[in-house]
Formats: C-alpha cells, structure tokens, sequence
C-alpha cells in the first residue's frame, strides 16, 4: 500500500519543522552506536541514500531499519509523524494537583469509552514511548489485588520523563517526552470505510508543577515550550490547595487532603506564567489574547462537588459522562451539556477565587471549564510510608475523557457527533485539518 506522506511535519520532542525527505534514519547494526547529540548506547542517526525494494533503509554496515528520528534533535519518532495530523494537548499544573493521575485515568478511560461509545480506537503510536502512561494505567485500573492501595510517583524535574539532547557539546538539553496516541475509525464506526483520512494523532505532555514556577524555563530545561505549540491547553486548578475553597469544604468532606497544614498555591499566578511563556515562545503581544481554547480542569470534583449548584439551587450532575451511542457506529457528544456544567464553575469560581477566572479569560480566547476526578474517591493515608494511596477496588474516575473527546468533536465532525454543529472560530482548529474530507458522512 502506497503511504501518501505530508509536505512537512513536526518533531513531537523539539517541535522543529521538517521536511520527509530531511528525516534521519535509525542504525540498526550493533557497532554504530554513539549518537552525537544523544549518548554513547544511542545508535548513530543517518540520511539514507540505499533503500530495499520494501523500503527499509539500510545503514552505512548494511544492516535494515525502520526506525526513523528528527533531524533537530535526533530523538525518534513514529511513521505517523509524517503522515496524518497531530493535535498537541499541552498540561499544566501545580505541583501535587493531580495531573499525572488524571492524564493516566483520561487515557485508560478514552481507551473504553471512545471505542465503546463512538467505534473509534485510541491506541499507542508507539507503545515504547508510553511506557511511563500505560505503567500508571496498569497500577490503577489493572492490579489484580483489589485491597490494595496505590499511588501514582510524583513527576520529577528531571528523569525518565524528559530526553536529554546536547545541541552544544558537553551542554544536556532536557525536552519533555511526549505520549502519543492514534485515534482512529473502527471497522463498525459510519466512516469505517476511510480510516486512512480519518486517523489521527493526539501528543501530550505531563511536566513537573515546579516547571511552571515563574523563571524554571530556561536554555538548559525549556521542557514546557510545548505549550506555545499546542493547539489545545489545559490547566489543572486544584481546589484543595486554595484557602478559600479548603474553608467551605470544612464539614463536607472529610478528605485527608483538606487536612490542616495542607500545602496551599497560588494557581492563578502559574496560569499567569503560563500565557506569558505562551505569546513568547509564539511570538504574539504581551497584552494580546491567545487564540487557543483553555480547559480549566478542576480536578478531584468527588470532594467539592456539593458546592456545585445549577441555576435553582439544585446539586448538578458532573459524574454521569456527556456522551453516548448515538446510533450504530456512532456515538454523540452533548458540548451544550458541557457549556452550561462550564458556566457553573465559572459562578462558583467568580464567587470563591475569582482572580482564576480573571487570569485565564484575560489571556485565553475561548475558556472551558471543567470538573473531573481522577479516581473518583478519596485516597487514605498509608502509615507505613506515610503517602496518600488509592484503594483500588474504589476507583471510579468521573469526567476525565470530556476535555478530548469536546475537542474531538469540535474538531472532528467525521469522527464524533455532537449536539452543537455550528463552527466555533475561538476554539481554533490543527494545521492540517484539511487533508479531512468534509463529504465524508
């Protein structure tokens, strides 16, 4: 089968710009090893000029690869790169407000529900590159010991997270490693037929907290520069760590995170970093909005979400999903349900920490924003290491997978259906979405 390739891709480690015909290849034989941008276990990089009639690229000992690499930084990326369009969904956060544990949960859960509910696949690109997320997966949604308790580790500065690159000799670069993830039409979904123009890839990135402190992104770790990249943004509010929101909870949740003591942040001040690094690294104003959506991602809503009320007073539902089977091979999200949940938070934010708001409207466009809980329950204190782990048997995430599959379906009407059909300009759309075919039905 002929694989048709696009006039040009981005590297999803150092979002450098390339051409196919620019991208190096992977040596396969045993001696060419020792990089010069990476390390000495590294195989060496190389532009082929020898090919197999099944095209394999043979290295300068003779032996076949596959394996291809971004002629910037030498890292290696997936065929799909260069083929099919790439959504970057960049996360930010304080330290310890949950992003790890909602990226591992929304990913597991967007494993079952898009291809339950919609006919369509999210899978690995490449399951090497997700180990660290499908290691997280396993230890909460697949330990076999249902009385045992869990905790996901704290992402760190430095480490397994993060590729280092010597642009200069002797000087390490550290980048943020991406997970990336096909989606794709099943066989029964209504465009099952095309799969080839409907597939497409979704890159994350999950930094440490402390990298969006104002003043950690530097020449040496400009790990979060994604962010300027990224057609969609999302920001993780933790409500346990504002005073504000800790002082109502007192007598309506007993969850040992509102525990006196308990470390407190100023989030609207990294949201404000955030925009800043933002325009920067793009290029735009310092007054000038982002024409980018911005989830506010209010995480762990099993403990406040008595606070959340609708427009009579009455608790509102944030733990039964959006969505559902619209029909065979099909399946439809509610956007006008998020919209009004949105509108909620947003009062209740107004009323409690308006400063959030004002921070993210007056820098974002378009602002969504939207309860999740990541595992549904709360942790308990384990005195033997004296951490907060997770009962498995109780995990039950709410809300994890809305922020994807909204942007799946503002973005990708072939894939997924939705109850709002008229184009939303503020929400932006990827680079190359117009290799989709509108007369696909």
């Amino acid at each position: 089968m002929t694989r048709k390739l696009k006039a040009s891709a981005v590297c999803p480690h150092c979002w450098h710009r390339f051409r196919p015909d620019e991208t190096l290849w992977v040596a396969a034989h045993p001696e060419l090893l020792g990089d010069r941008l990476l390390s000495a276990e590294d195989p060496v990089r190389f532009l082929p000029s020898r090919f197999t009639p099944a095209g394999e690229a043979i290295d300068p000992a003779g032996s076949r690869t596959r394996r291809l690499a971004c002629p910037n930084c030498h890292l290696e990326v997936p065929q799909l790169v260069l083929e099919r369009p790439m959504v970057i969904m960049s996360l930010a956060g304080s330290p310890s407000s949950g992003k790890s544990y909602f990226l591992s949960s929304a990913m597991w859960k967007l494993r079952e529900d898009l291809a339950r509910h919609f006919s369509v696949a999210f899978t690995d690109t490449d399951p090497g590159m997700n180990r660290a997320i499908t290691a997280n997966e396993a230890r909460l949604f697949l330990n076999e010991d249902q009385t045992a308790s869990v905790a996901i580790d704290k992402t760190e500065l430095e480490g397994a997270q993060y590729n280092s690159v010597q642009f200069d000799p002797g000087v390490a670069t550290l980048l943020a490693h991406p997970f990336i993830f096909t989606v794709r039409p099943s066989r029964d979904h209504v465009n099952g037929h095309a799969p080839e123009r409907l597939t497409q890839l979704f890159t994350l990135y999950d930094n440490a907290g402390e990298h969006f402190f104002p003043g950690a992104d530097t020449a040496r770790a400009p790990g979060t520069q994604h962010l300027a990249k990224a057609q969609v943004l999302m920001f993780v509010f933790d409500p346990t760590q504002d005073v504000r929101f800790r002082q109502r909870l007192q007598g309506v949740s007993g969850d040992p995170q509102l525990a006196a003591g308990a470390k407190t942040t100023r989030q609207d001040q990294l949201i404000v970093e955030m925009a800043r690094r933002v325009r920067v690294h793009a290029g735009l104003a310092p007054q000038e909005r982002i024409p980018k959506p911005l989830f506010v991602i209010l995480s762990k809503s099993d403990i406040w979400a008595p606070l959340l009320r609708d427009e009579e007073g009455q608790p509102m539902d944030i733990s039964t999903p959006p969505y559902a089977r619209e029909r065979a091979g099909l399946g439809k999200m509610s956007i006008k349900r998020v919209d009004r949940v949105s509108e909620r938070i947003r009062s209740l934010l107004v009323e409690v920490a308006p400063e959030v708001v004002a921070a993210a409207e007056d820098a974002f466009e378009r602002v969504i924003f939207i309860p999740v809980s990541a595992i549904g329950t709360s942790p308990q204190l384990d005195p033997a290491s004296g951490l907060l782990k997770v009962p498995v048997a109780r995990i039950s995430p709410r809300w994890v997978t809305v922020p994807f599959i909204y942007t799946l379906a503002r973005w990708s009407t072939h894939l997924v259906a939705s109850d709002k059909g008229e184009g939303d300009a503020s929400f932006g759309r990827p680079g190359d979405s117009a290799e989709l075919d509108p007369a696909l039905t």
